[in-house]
């Protein structure tokens, strides 16, 4: 099993932060959004770690690659301008036939919730939360029933039942319908296609519709903004999951 890590931004909405920078080194508290990631998988616990770079790529590789972890490899994105399905797609790339966890850099999860997410990995699964007040910029969900698979994904959803976490596991028996719907993504959206829209794609069909992992109750945070990253930094502070995960 494989984790795709997508680190080829620019992080542009971090303005200042991000000028000399990609957004996996941005420090929250001291600590790099790439460790906080990297602390939040079990290494272990995949064959392998891919890291796709692009935006100030040597620096994250560098980084990287100085904590000798053997199963962990960086990979760089020379097109991340375009959207995030090409970070993606330069990942899948890099192997066939095999079950993956996608996940974005700029978010920290605590241990605890990688735990839960274990036990929840069949066929194509997106997480999801239930008890945060989305804004206009999170991704929302709306299920066909409760407790049944995607209907509809999409960030402008004025009816929706849970959020998307910016995380999905791709089952190996999976694999070939997850990257058929990648393609498609590509051709309907061109050079603005994220990896979002393959759930979407996914789930215009009942029959592909992903399923969710419910993740309430845990919390994470999300470092897009300045302002993202001032109220992350305060609450790890006082975020009883990751104080137990440091000590």
């Amino acid at each position: 099993m494989r984790a795709i890590v997508l680190a080829a931004g620019t992080g542009s909405r971090l303005g200042e932060i991000t000028k000399a920078r990609t957004k996996g080194m941005v420090p929250v508290n001291g600590k790099r959004l790439i460790d906080y990631l990297l602390d939040f998988f079990e290494t272990e616990f995949f064959d392998e770690i891919i890291i796709v770079g692009g935006y100030h790529y040597t620096d994250l590789k560098d980084h990287v690659d100085n904590k000798k972890i053997k199963n962990i490899r960086v990979i760089e994105n020379r097109e991340y301008l375009k959207g995030n399905i090409f970070t993606l797609k330069r990942a899948l790339n890099e192997f066939n036939n095999d079950s993956f966890l996608i996940t974005n850099v700029d978010h920290i999860y605590p241990r605890k919730m990688f735990v839960k997410i274990k036990k929840s990995f069949k066929e194509v699964t997106a997480m999801c939360d239930f008890d945060r007040n989305l804004t206009h910029d999170d991704m929302k969900v709306k299920l066909r029933k409760p407790g049944s698979t995607i209907e509809l994904i999409r960030k402008d959803l004025n009816e929706f039942d849970c959020g998307y976490i910016g995380m999905t596991y791709v089952d190996k028996s999976a694999d070939g319908i997850y990257r058929d719907a990648v393609e498609r993504a590509v051709e309907k959206f061109g050079e603005k296609a994220v990896a979002e829209n393959v759930l979407q794609i996914l789930a215009n069909d009942a029959a592909t519709a992903p399923g969710i992992c419910d993740l309430s109750g845990i919390g994470w945070y999300e470092v897009d903004t300045e302002e993202d990253l001032k109220k992350a930094e305060a609450g790890l502070l006082k975020d009883i999951n990751f104080n137990v995960a440091a000590k």
